[in-house]
């Protein structure tokens, strides 16, 4: 590692003197358009080299290191977007080291309120203190590089990223408006502008600089395509689901969020179905771009099914249990190989892992499905202790059996107890469930289970709403600004109205 680090270092010293900037070609390679092609592949290939081994340096905290590796692969090749970005973030986090924490001898005083809103202010001043030299330094850095090829792009927009920093979003446009002026088809340029007239709500600039960034780098190594999508999510869904469909065709990596707000955008069931089904096919185990995130996402088909065909859920929930078992299986067998290899057997003490996603599922529609046929044959008694042992218990709201709908297991659970005679406790199940969410198969199921027990439509809604009522919380009272118009607000002022409350971080 030290002889590769010195020879980064070296290499990068004298491409400083002798690269090639590729917006700045030799008359010889003008002229040899072979050679030319060979010896921009070759710098790309050394700043791609470079920018890994800043990577490595930076997961080891060494800093220094990261920010030389960075800036032989921006020397190298100018043009290389995240040779860029992580240099300047490198700098970044090189202002904030010293909050990284040191040992101190142990203490007996736990430092009372005041210290600590003390210590936190000197903190706060030191960092701004950090900051303004890296921004001085990186400022520096780019003029340098600015002044020795000023028909460089890149350096105009890595000087911008720095005024954006520097909160000089004008000087900022003015450089990246300089890069273009270069190169009409930066694409990092057109990208940041984009972004730009997003803050400012200027939709229709953001959508024509994003389309012209994507058009000179359809690969998008900006990222400029996911805000761009968005903004014809809710205006031009069809347009939305279009753009996402073309861009999964051609560039499908990292873009299963899309595909989901695709599908929870539907407008109709089949095509919600449909949508996710596509997430599975791009992005499943036997796919060629398979993603770690698939096996959740599919608790959302899984739901669709089982509202209208359980048996179809249940099938699906076996494929599903299926894939999950080759994966941990596969996992398995690499942790074998590598505790092999690193003569580290695992401790015969260790605890037996949680019982697989997809096997809980599995089982539990298994149990709805053989309770909904017992139910068929009036084996009331039967269903209602196989559906009792079947209920799935995640372990907190991040758990994604919490995503499991169990609308079927209850609507089946209280058809149970109705066929055995008990139409209160079928009813009770049914509110009970309809209590924490509004749903229009168990509200129907809970007006025919009150009719049962003499009571209207109305008696019934009342019932649920003062159950609800008995057991709301009062939310803590808050006097907050809206971000929009700066008008003092109070949550008393809303008290008796339905009111949807999103705290967020404008940042």
């Amino acid at each position: 590692m030290k002889n590769m680090k010195k020879y980064s270092i070296a290499f990068s010293a004298f491409l400083f003197l002798f690269a090639a900037v590729p917006s700045v070609r030799s008359a010889r390679a003008a002229d040899n358009p072979k050679s030319s092609n060979t010896a921009v592949t070759s710098a790309r290939q050394k700043s791609e080299d470079a920018v890994k081994l800043g990577d490595v340096a930076n997961q080891n905290s060494s800093l220094d290191e990261a920010i030389a590796d960075y800036r032989a692969a921006i020397l190298a090749d100018p043009s290389n977007v995240d040779a860029h970005t992580k240099f300047i973030r490198a700098y970044g986090q090189k202002s904030y080291a010293f909050l990284t924490p040191k040992k101190i001898k142990a203490t007996k005083k736990k430092p009372t309120k005041e210290q600590q809103e003390a210590t936190q202010k000197k903190n706060q001043a030191r960092a701004s203190k950090e900051r303004a030299k890296v921004n001085a330094i990186l400022l520096t850095t780019y003029d340098k590089w600015l002044k020795k090829y000023p028909q460089q792009p890149m350096f105009y927009w890595g000087k911008a990223q720095v005024m954006e920093m520097k909160d000089k979003n004008d000087d900022a446009k003015s450089l990246l408006n300089q890069a273009l002026k270069i190169d009409p088809s930066c694409a990092p340029a057109w990208a940041d502008l984009s972004d730009m007239a997003a803050t400012a709500g200027d939709v229709t600039t953001q959508r024509a600089d994003a389309e012209k960034a994507l058009a000179a780098d359809p690969k998008d190594a900006s990222g400029v395509f996911f805000n761009y999508v968005l903004t014809y999510l809710t205006a031009d869904s069809p347009r939305y689901r279009q753009l996402v469909d073309d861009r999964v065709a051609k560039y499908p990596d990292g873009l299963e969020f899309l595909l989901v707000l695709a599908a929870e955008n539907s407008p109709s069931p089949a095509e919600e179905e449909a949508a996710y089904e596509k997430i599975y096919q791009v992005y499943g185990p036997k796919s060629a771009k398979p993603s770690d995130d698939v096996g959740d996402i599919m608790v959302d088909l899984f739901n669709l099914y089982a509202k209208a065909d359980p048996a179809k859920a249940l099938t699906f929930a076996q494929r599903m249990q299926k894939d999950e078992a080759d994966e941990l299986a596969k996992k398995a067998a690499d942790d074998k190989k590598t505790e092999a290899a690193n003569k580290d057997p695992k401790k015969s003490d260790a605890k037996a892992p949680p019982k697989p996603l997809w096997e809980s599922i599995a089982d539990f529609q298994k149990n709805i499905v053989q309770a909904q046929s017992l139910i068929a044959q009036k084996k009331y008694a039967d269903a209602q202790a196989l559906l009792a042992k079947s209920d799935l218990k995640p372990t907190g709201e991040y758990d994604a059996l919490s995503g499991v709908g169990k609308t079927q297991y209850e609507l089946t659970e209280a058809q149970a107890f109705a066929g055995a005679g008990d139409n209160q406790k079928a009813y009770d199940t049914v509110k009970t469930a309809l209590l924490p969410r509004p749903d229009a198969t168990l509200e129907a199921a809970l007006d025919s289970y009150g009719a049962k027990l003499g009571e209207t439509t109305a008696q019934v809604d009342d019932d649920v709403w003062q159950s609800r009522e008995s057991k709301a919380k009062a939310m803590t009272p808050f006097d907050l600004k809206q971000y929009v118009t700066d008008k003092e607000i109070k949550l008393a002022d809303y008290r008796g109205q339905v009111v949807l409350v999103n705290f967020w971080f404008p940042g």
